[in-house]
């Protein structure tokens, strides 16, 4: 009997359109470019430019609370048929705080004496449940609650658990009623208003860069009333015609009136890694040199677009392995001159550190040698890439983009050939003071330049001071 296949997703923008407009949507994954890129068309869809300014509301706030994003969802279009409200990365939508939970729980627990409010409180939003739930001992409240201790287990001690199992007594000694005890959570709040009388006429837009819990409860309402997307890199298929990217650009260069040779793509999504947004500017930039030529060959991919994404990056955390400074700067500049933010730069100088340290402990777990450069990219990929890309698979993260052997086999081939360059010990500091850069790039007014020329200076210094200790 023949599967039958499951239905594709709607199409979000097709939808629009068609006039078929729904009061809410969740665009999310690692794939920023295309969530901005779907924003973009439908606030075109659904906005005018002159009435824009009047109906067009973006939150950005990681503490902005769902009473005011309902307020501004509340307000009525001007001249306009919809009025939209974009929230950028939501902090309901995000998972970490459940990446400690035995530290919150230990945390409510102790101060169950000092101040009952709060360490209910705290366990309402770790469970996910309102504070009236746990005292009515909701089942929502007992399948979170049961769910937790079994993926604690051992690590709860006694009192701890008696702690969990207690939680109805001690919530019903709450006022829920009173004042000072705010019951509609963030959450509870949100997922009252998706069960409710929806608006009409406005439009309330999440987008969340990375993944999101696909458990949510928020994120399911929202399936139940309203779209949600997961926009993650594309991976290259088994050969071209499995491979989605090349529809994508082939269907891109079509819009131009042009085709894109087998040859000219792989070498386009070599040259890009498969990103989207270096593939977009790419082919803006070919469409633009090859005039009216209607077939795009490897020779014009060579002529517009250099390696400096990926290549760049590389030849920076190369020369940080060779302890210059001197070509470490230069690499950094000349990769902030193409044209690429600051905070984009330290992404990729994070993503590469990451990739050096997978492919270190993948050599030194495998027994591989640093092998000759003079290798060619197609026996790599065939001899050790294909082969680990089985073996391990398990054994590293399941997400494309955090992963070294989910990438195009350049990326790989570039990396393992530097296995030399730093120790395990190197690779996890640099990655920790890349990630404070990070941190400091999104939240210092300093200038952000000179924020990573003072990395790239204490990661070289950092790296020779600590092989000259070893010695």
């Amino acid at each position: 009997m023949k599967q039958k296949l499951p239905n594709p997703p709607p199409n979000i923008l097709r939808e629009i359109q068609n006039d078929k407009v729904l009061p809410v949507y969740l665009l999310c994954g690692e794939e920023n470019f295309l969530i901005e890129g779907t924003l973009k068309q439908m606030l075109d869809h659904l906005l005018t430019p002159e009435t824009r300014d009047f109906n067009l509301t973006f939150l950005e706030d990681t503490n902005i609370t769902i009473r005011e994003i309902l307020s501004q969802v509340d307000l009525y279009p001007v001249m306009s048929k919809w009025r939209v409200v974009v929230v950028r990365d939501a902090p309901f939508f995000k998972t970490q705080q459940r990446t400690v939970p035995i530290t919150i729980i230990r945390n409510a627990f102790k101060i169950e004496i000092t101040d009952l409010q709060k360490s209910i409180s705290t366990m309402a939003k770790l469970l996910e449940v309102g504070v009236e739930q746990i005292a009515e001992n909701h089942f929502d409240f007992t399948n979170a609650v049961n769910a937790l201790i079994d993926e604690l287990g051992a690590k709860l001690t006694d009192e701890e658990r008696g702690f969990l199992e207690r939680l109805p007594q001690i919530a019903e000694q709450l006022d829920t009623t009173a004042a000072g005890v705010d019951n509609t959570d963030d959450t509870a709040l949100l997922l009252e208003w998706l069960q409710g009388d929806l608006p009409k006429s406005s439009v309330l837009i999440f987008t969340v860069r990375g993944a999101v819990n696909e458990r949510n409860r928020v994120v399911k309402a929202i399936e139940t009333v309203g779209r949600y997307r997961s926009f993650n890199p594309v991976e290259a298929g088994q050969s071209l015609n499995r491979d989605p990217l090349y529809k994508k650009v082939s269907d891109k260069f079509a819009e131009y009136g042009k085709q894109i040779t087998p040859r000219a793509f792989s070498q386009l999504r070599d040259r890009t890694g498969g990103d989207m947004h270096t593939v977009a500017e790419a082919i803006n930039k070919i469409v633009n040199f090859v005039g009216d030529k209607r077939q795009v060959d490897e020779q014009d991919v060579r002529n517009m677009v250099a390696q400096r994404t990926f290549d760049g990056i590389f030849d920076l955390t190369d020369a940080i392995g060779r302890r210059s400074i001197g070509q470490a700067l230069k690499g950094l500049h000349e990769v902030l001159a193409s044209g690429q933010e600051p905070i984009y730069v330290n992404i990729m100088i994070v993503r590469q550190f990451r990739f050096a340290l997978q492919a270190k402990l993948i050599a030194e777990r495998q027994g591989l040698r640093t092998f000759r450069s003079r290798m060619p990219l197609r026996d790599f990929t065939t001899n050790i890439f294909q082969p680990l890309a089985e073996e391990i698979r398990g054994l590293l993260p399941n997400s494309t983009t955090d992963n070294i052997l989910k990438q195009n086999p350049y990326v790989a081939y570039k990396t393992f050939q530097s296995l030399n360059a730093f120790t395990v010990e190197e690779l996890v500091a640099a990655l920790e003071k890349a990630l404070e850069v990070d941190i400091q790039l999104k939240t210092s007014t300093s200038d952000a330049t000179s924020v990573l020329e003072q990395l790239i200076c204490e990661l070289c210094t950092a790296s020779t001071e600590r092989r000259s200790g070893a010695r």
